[in-house]
């Protein structure tokens, strides 16, 4: 088993919940200073150098939230990214942190299951912050119940499933995000920014990445697709007529 390269911290209060942050990253310098901002903000942080030790330590200690660069050594941080969301499993979140600039980079990245982006040089207060907004959006849907029926739609979020009228549906990962957000808010009209605020990190995009992702969800729910309705100029919403 591959060792922590940054211990852990001992919580002083040892009944509150600590939000667990693993970081793999292949520049040692940034990634103890990772590590040890994310430290002092109150995380439980654990670290590696490659993207199969970052496998390793994932998989032993199921840490809530993995931050890590998408050109890692050993392994495309796409790869990672699908290495970590097995279906089926309980996934962390995943906090992406490179030097790629290009809009392609980013939309492979969210559309790999990526939760938020951050490209380098970047403030290591940015980092913490957007790491305890991961950590809120964790926190309140796993308080919910677990499965939200709209009609024929019936969502399972432990289980990451899908059911239309009994059938189940094979959605990925970004796919069961954007419908468990319009359930939650049926009758709701989704902006295509708070889309991309809530789902995709509020990535800089002028919402081709929702559009597309619809036009995919549709096709998959078949004749229950036009559920999702179009509010031109604004964004979608689930009808719940």
């Amino acid at each position: 088993m591959f060792r922590s390269e940054h211990p852990r911290v001992n919580d002083a209060a040892a009944h509150r919940r600590v939000v667990r942050v693993l970081v793999v990253e292949g520049d040692g310098t940034l990634r103890a200073d990772l590590a040890a901002s994310l430290t002092d903000a109150g995380h439980e942080v654990e670290s590696a150098s490659s993207g199969l030790a970052g496998v390793a330590l994932a998989r032993a200690s199921e840490p809530d939230i993995v931050l890590f660069d998408l050109n890692l050594p050993d392994m495309n941080g796409i790869e990672l990214c699908q290495t970590l969301r097995p279906p089926g499993r309980k996934r962390p979140s995943l906090f992406v942190l490179t030097s790629a600039r290009e809009e392609s980079d980013r939309i492979a990245a969210f559309e790999a299951g990526a939760d938020d982006y951050v490209t380098k040089p970047h403030s290591m207060r940015e980092v913490v912050l957007r790491v305890r907004a991961l950590s809120r959006r964790r926190s309140t849907s796993t308080s919910r119940t677990d499965l939200v029926t709209r009609g024929a739609l019936t969502i399972d979020r432990a289980a990451r499933r899908v059911e239309v009228a009994g059938t189940s549906v094979e959605l990925t990962r970004r796919e069961f995000d954007l419908l468990l957000r319009l359930a939650e808010c049926a009758g709701r009209v989704q902006t295509r920014d708070i889309l991309l605020t809530e789902l995709w990190g509020d990535i800089a995009d002028s919402g081709r990445v929702v559009d597309t992702t619809v036009k995919r969800l549709r096709k998959k729910l078949g004749p229950h697709g036009p559920a999702i309705r179009t509010v031109r100029g604004v964004g979608y919403k689930l009808s719940v007529e």
